[in-house]
């Protein structure tokens, strides 16, 4: 578990590189550690030109979630620092970092904080990166129901939703399908499989599944 508790450590302190799509293909470029591009979605530099690198007092607030989430995390790691014996600077990076080289010379147990680490990976990467929505039009091949009740109580077509991250290294694993309606979920290839079927030979006139996540 060592492994995978210092490759979460690595996905939050270190850069890494990531295939961007362009008008040609594809190129490389760096990517900031996710716990800089929390910090990154916390403020940003006030167009009088005070620089990155500024006082706190310099910044906007743009995300009240990222700043949450910001909050809890470096909090969290500066506990875990003082209880290894890790001077605590309030840089999450630096102090993450701190924090499992001084860990190594214990033997407490790693599942919690592998969880935790793993959490803050996911919930870093939705914050920095949202999920695209696709509506599919059409019927649920479930329930049948080609309306669903929104939030503010209208009645509005096509209860079919999907999620989806198009920057994932299995996209069609990662994608998500839901009916508004009736609450079947489908996830994972086999299930999007086997929902492009139902939506092909539905009895009900509908989309098949958008051809960018459409499974292959």
């Amino acid at each position: 578990m060592t492994t995978e508790l210092l490759q979460a450590v690595d996905d939050l302190t270190l850069p890494r590189n990531v295939k961007v799509p362009t008008d040609d293909g594809h190129t490389w470029a760096t990517e900031d550690p996710l716990l800089v591009q929390l910090q990154e979605a916390v403020s940003s530099s006030l167009s009088s030109g005070s620089g990155s690198g500024g006082a706190p007092w310099t910044r906007n607030v743009l995300d009240s979630d990222a700043l949450h989430q910001a909050a809890i995390i470096t909090s969290t790691i500066g506990d875990w620092c003082r209880i290894a014996g890790a001077t605590v600077t309030r840089d999450p990076v630096q102090d993450l970092r701190a924090w499992y080289a001084k860990r190594l010379s214990t033997r407490d147990p790693e599942t919690f904080y592998l969880g935790m680490l793993q959490t803050w990976v996911t919930t870093i990467r939705t914050i920095v990166n949202p999920p695209k929505t696709l509506q599919i039009l059409g019927a649920c091949p479930v329930c049948k129901e080609v309306t669903y009740t929104n939030s503010a109580g209208e009645t509005v077509s096509n209860p079919l939703v999907m999620t989806y991250r198009p920057d994932t290294a299995n996209m069609h694993r990662a994608a998500r399908a839901s009916c508004r309606v009736c609450g079947t979920v489908w996830q994972g290839v086999e299930a999007m499989e086997e929902l492009d079927t139902e939506l092909r030979e539905g009895d009900t006139p509908t989309q098949t599944l958008p051809n960018e996540v459409e499974v292959l």
